[in-house]
Formats: C-alpha cells, structure tokens, sequence
C-alpha cells in the first residue's frame, strides 16, 4: 500500500482522524506505539544483535529516540483483523518530531 492509498483512506470525524481496515474495510482505532528505545523496521525475521537502525542497511526509522521521552508513533488498529498501521510518510506521525 502506498501513501496515497493510506491517504484516501484516513477520514476526518468531528476533529479525529479515522482510518478504514484496508483489510476489512472496518473503522480502526487511532492511538500510539511507544518504547523507551528507538522504533524501527528492519529486513528479515531474526532480532539483531544491535538494535540501532542505524547499523542495518535499508532499514527504516520509525521513532528517533528521545532520552527523556522515549520514542512513540501514530499507529492504527484493527480489532477485527488484528492488524497495525504505521503510516511513516507523514512526519507528523513520529510524536518526537512535533
């Protein structure tokens, strides 16, 4: 999925952002993920030794690391599919950046 098509699918409702299961086509739940370390997606299946984006070729940096914050970011939840989006394009969504 691009970000155009998360794009059509988040919906303004009375002042909250709402997201269609693009899945299930139901309404997810807008909230957060957070850690006291650094978000990120890395390739593969095997937990890294080092941890750090920064050390893992073409990974991505979802939450920069805040010491006195921790990381968060915007996620959607599916109830139904079980299913979590983490719509990175939009700088907004890491709560560091703001």
């Amino acid at each position: 999925m691009d970000s155009k098509q998360v794009a059509t699918i988040i919906k303004v409702y009375g002042g909250r952002l709402a997201m269609t299961c693009p899945y299930c086509n139901n309404e997810m739940e807008q909230g957060i993920i957070q850690s006291p370390h650094e978000l990120s997606w890395k390739r593969g299946t095997k937990r890294p030794v080092l941890g750090r984006a920064e050390f893992h070729e073409g990974s991505v940096v979802l939450s920069k690391l805040s010491f006195m914050k921790g990381s968060a970011v915007v996620a959607y939840l599916c109830r139904e599919c079980k299913k979590v989006i983490i719509d990175y394009s939009d700088e907004k969504a890491d709560l560091n950046q703001r």
